[in-house]
Order: structure tokens, then sequence, then C-alpha cells
């Protein structure tokens, strides 16, 4: 700070508090301050994940609505509130979170060859495939707590989104099998 201070006086400024009131009185410190640290977080989601901070925030608030949907039911059970459950719902926005940043570091890596002026790279069709079917079997399991709850749309919902995709995927355990919905 001293040395910020030093050469902010250099130009006429007593400190950076006064450096700042100058340069953005109008728009408040504060809201400097506050812009920064987003900028900073967007530029650290976008190189590392590749994700956009407004993606990142949906992505999150789907897991947090997931965890309290869950939760809810558990109470609806009559199942006692256990701790562990944040920590499950935290170790798993670092898993998914770690597993996009590495598919994120081979997509932006790796050069592969072009044809016809398409990137042959597969680390681009993983990289998406991949965050698809994580926010894919989040809303699906949001839908199904919803349902559990009560709300029946939610349930119906997820039940037709499931028995469409269970063709080719096996996102319930029952891939093609569509006699139980």
């Amino acid at each position: 700070m001293r040395a910020a201070n030093f050469l902010l006086q250099a130009f006429g400024f007593l400190n950076t508090r006064d450096f700042y009131r100058s340069a953005f009185g109008a728009i408040g410190v504060k809201t400097v301050k506050y812009s920064a640290v987003i900028g900073l977080l967007q530029g650290v989601l976008d190189r590392f994940l590749g994700l956009d901070l407004a993606v990142f925030i949906a992505f999150s608030l789907l897991i947090i609505a997931e965890y309290i949907t869950g939760v809810k039911v558990s109470r609806k059970k009559g199942e006692r509130f256990k701790s562990s459950k944040a920590g499950r719902m935290i170790f798993k926005i670092g898993v998914y979170a770690f597993i996009i940043a590495i598919l994120h570091v081979f997509e932006k890596s790796i050069q592969a060859p072009k044809l016809f002026g398409v990137e042959l790279n597969p680390f681009i069709w993983l990289y998406n495939a991949v965050l698809i079917a994580i926010v894919f079997q989040l809303i699906i399991s949001l839908f199904e707590n919803l349902g559990r709850l009560g709300y029946k749309e939610s349930k119906t919902i997820a039940g037709i989104v499931l028995r469409k995709f269970n063709k080719w995927f096996e996102f319930d355990g029952k891939q093609g099998d569509n006699s139980s919905r």
C-alpha cells in the first residue's frame, strides 16, 4: 500500500482514497470495488471453467434448489436433517466444477486438425456433452423432488423427459424401460 500511495503522490494525490474519490467519486468507490470483484470472478470462471458468470450463478442456484428440495423431501418423510448433506452438496459442486475445468483445459489446449474448415477436437463435444448431462441430471432431480413435495406437474414433466431420453441414456437406471412411468 505504501508503494501505491508513493506513486499516487507523485501524480498529486494524497493517497489511494484521494485517488478513488477523484477518479470514481460520481459512481462511488464501492461500485468500483464490486465491479472489479465481478470482473475478476467472470475472468476466472471463463478461463478455468469456460462458463459465463450468469451461467455459473444459474448452475449454482440449480444445485442449491435441488439440495433444498431434497432436504424438504427428507423432512416430509420424517427423516432428520444431517449436516453431511450440506457437505455432499459442496462436494458435488466441487466435483462438477473440477470435471468441467479439466475438460475446458483440454478443449482450449488441444490443437486438433481441421477438416473442411471444421475443427475435429473431441474435447469440445465432450465438454458440452458433460455440461449438458450434469445440468440435465440436476433439473430432473429437482423436478422429482418437487413431485415428491406434491407438485404433480413437476413429476409429470420429469416422467415425460425421462421417457424421451431413456431411449438413448440411462438417467434413472431404466434404459429403454418405460413401463414404470
